[in-house]
């Protein structure tokens, strides 16, 4: 199935690994540019070389960034204009989250950070793109975490930053839907990225195996299949579905994998 993503110009925050680099890679697939960027330099550099390598070096820019920083996002959006034309037509957001922390242990400045960093990201990398959506029309995807609206304990930060964003996401639907353009935001599980294996780096108990052990699917997820969604949603012939908040967890977000026998339970 063509995407319709031919020649279309595309930023991809958090573009050097995970998630971000995958999303990255489905969309140079269906032939469009893209931008990634990142916080650190090296990780960008290596993951543009990787996919100019494999799609081509006009396919693909690579930028150092700090997604906390205005001007950065603003340099990101410019550099992007220079070098594939006057026009973007997918923004995809995707950085991260905020520390996993106790209530009791989240200062102002924990949370003032969290906003600035996650928050303030989707507002000011949204009002530094939109201007250059075309009368065509965009697509705009917020990749968010699962918490939003399965909280846990010591995910307080994560929970109410991504409900913030996704409290924005909708509301810009409603404005910018009449310009052809669709906002939706995708909801994140267990998937295998190199955020997982720091986690399981600090808590040896888990693994891969454990953590998708418990959900419906029985597994967690690929990248990839995170990556193909997201190609579909922002393609044109998905523009009439916007203000959704989807989740991609393997069933997470409907229950837990666990099976009761009635036979025992009526004893």
């Amino acid at each position: 199935m063509d995407l319709g993503l031919t020649g279309k110009v595309a930023i991809v925050g958090g573009g050097s690994d995970g998630l971000g680099f995958a999303i990255a890679d489905r969309l140079l697939t269906e032939g469009a540019f893209v931008t990634i960027f990142a916080r650190r330099a090296e990780k960008v550099a290596a993951a543009a070389a990787q996919l100019a390598d494999k799609y081509g070096r006009e396919q693909i820019l690579g930028l150092a960034a700090d997604c906390s920083v205005d001007a950065d996002i603003e340099r990101v959006t410019a550099a992007t204009l220079e070098r594939f034309g006057p026009a973007v037509h997918v923004l995809v957001t995707n950085d991260g989250g905020p520390p996993i922390r106790r209530i009791c242990e989240l200062t102002d400045d924990v949370w003032l950070t969290a906003f600035e960093r996650h928050f303030f990201y989707v507002v000011r990398s949204v009002r530094a793109t939109l201007p250059h959506m075309t009368t065509e029309g965009g697509s705009i995807l917020n990749v968010v975490s699962g918490v939003a609206q399965r909280p846990a304990v010591g995910m307080a930060a994560p929970a109410t930053v991504w409900s913030a964003v996704i409290g924005y996401a909708q509301t810009l639907a409603l404005e910018a839907g009449p310009h052809n353009i669709n906002v939706n935001t995708l909801l994140t599980g267990y998937f295998d990225t190199p955020l997982i294996a720091k986690t399981i780096d600090r808590q040896p108990e888990l693994s891969k195996t454990r953590l998708g052990s418990g959900l419906p699917m029985g597994r967690i997820g690929q990248p990839r299949e995170f990556a193909d969604l997201v190609g579909a949603l922002v393609s044109p012939n998905l523009r009439f579905v916007t203000g959704a908040v989807v989740p991609v967890d393997g069933g997470a977000s409907i229950g837990m994998g666990v099976s009761f026998d009635s036979a025992a339970a009526s004893k």
